[in-house]
């Protein structure tokens, strides 16, 4: 089983683009999953079981992966700036009376501890897991196509009709 980079119709849409518009996709990208991160990051935290810091990472990490393999380590880079700048500052910024990354609130007897930390460990791990991401092996974002697979119209169709697989046929068109 072989397999090369894909090209052509064979990359997704977004990949297709011009460089220009992949990076404007990373920072889209990336402004989008803060806000949903910061969203759902607290959930479960008040019982100690934060699923929610779980999905907000998970999608960073989803996210960042389409960012490098679509624009490279720069469209990383912007996918890391956008979304640290969107996560921080829905944390920072003033609201009426509520905050959605409110981090450390006094007695940590009567708080769990995840209601506690979760929020630091949003916006520091948000923006270590795309560093981490940085550093590892370029081919681990290449779209590849596999060589040997054939498409799938044609499996179909030769399942149906039973027709031999491809190079099998015998000379002379004579199945005897």
């Amino acid at each position: 089983m072989t397999s090369s980079p894909a090209s052509g119709r064979d990359l997704p849409w977004s990949h297709r683009q011009s460089y220009p518009i992949r990076m404007t996709l990373s920072l889209l990208a990336g402004a989008a999953v803060g806000v949903i991160g910061t969203l759902a990051h607290r959930l479960g935290a008040s019982h100690n079981m934060p699923y929610g810091l779980v999905v907000a990472l998970l999608i960073i990490v989803l996210s960042a992966w389409c960012a490098r393999s679509r624009a490279g380590a720069l469209g990383l880079g912007v996918h890391v700036a956008a979304s640290s700048m969107v996560a921080w500052g829905l944390a920072v910024a003033p609201r009426g009376s509520g905050a959605l990354t409110p981090v450390g609130f006094g007695d940590p007897s009567t708080i769990p501890f995840w209601s506690e930390h979760v929020g630091l460990v949003w916006l520091y791990g948000m923006i270590v897991v795309q560093v981490v991401m940085l550093f590892l092996p370029r081919r681990m974002f290449l779209i590849t196509v596999d060589d040997d697979a054939e498409p799938a119209a044609t499996h179909r169709d030769r399942q149906s009709a039973d027709i031999p697989a491809a190079g099998k046929h015998r000379k002379g068109g004579a199945d005897a």
